[in-house]
């Protein structure tokens, strides 16, 4: 009976020694097949973003643009001295790493930065830090009423126009069609664990035009 015992117990360690591994090996497989994006939290469940927003010209833009475009979004004000500086560096370090490779070569994938604080974040210092960076940046002003019915949408408590100017500050990624890919709620964030969703949505958005 004690030798069985053994026996058991000894199979036992072997099969947890060879099969978890595998497992192991197996799931890590499935997860890189299946090309679901891991990193930000998945936005798809809201409703798509639709608004309407001023350029640093004075010109009336609609959001999404009339052309199939990716959009890393996020709103804030030029003033602020934590989140929002942060923020509009990631989006520089994102355009360097999508201008150094050939995985994004003729995909249109721009950057908008949302004021909340109009007053201050006059057309001038918008052009400024944010448009002249590139083309592929874009700085927003939006009715007040149209940003914070955005704040609701996205939950980023905007208080415009007040002295706080409270906000959440999350990075968003934007499909062509206005829906929310995902959602960087983190200070810090890898640049290229944010391109690999990326080019999963860009890659799943040319699959669903060739069906």
């Amino acid at each position: 009976m004690q030798k069985r015992q053994m026996l058991w117990a000894a199979g036992f360690i072997l099969t947890a020694v060879f099969l978890v591994p595998l497992l192991m090996v197996i799931s890590q497989q499935i997860s890189k097949g299946s090309g679901e994006a891991q990193y930000g939290i998945n936005g798809e469940k809201l409703m798509p973003l639709s608004f309407e927003w001023q350029d640093v010209t004075a010109n009336l833009q609609t959001f999404p643009a009339n052309r199939p475009q990716f959009t890393y979004l996020f709103a804030g004000f030029l003033s602020c001295s934590e989140i929002c500086p942060i923020r509009i560096q990631q989006l520089h370090q994102l355009e360097s790493t999508i201008l150094k490779g050939s995985d994004f070569n003729n995909i249109d994938i721009a950057f908008m930065f949302i004021t909340i604080d109009p007053e201050n974040d006059t057309l001038a210092i918008r052009q400024q830090v944010i448009d002249e960076r590139s083309p592929r940046f874009k700085s927003a002003m939006l009715e007040e009423s149209e940003l914070l019915s955005l704040s609701r949408h996205l939950s980023e408590n905007i208080q415009s126009y007040s002295p706080s100017n409270n906000h959440v500050g999350n990075l968003y990624l934007i499909n062509p069609n206005g829906f929310v890919a995902r959602i960087y709620t983190a200070r810090q964030l890898s640049t290229d664990k944010m391109l690999a969703e990326l080019k999963h949505y860009i890659e799943s958005s040319k699959g669903n035009n060739n069906d």
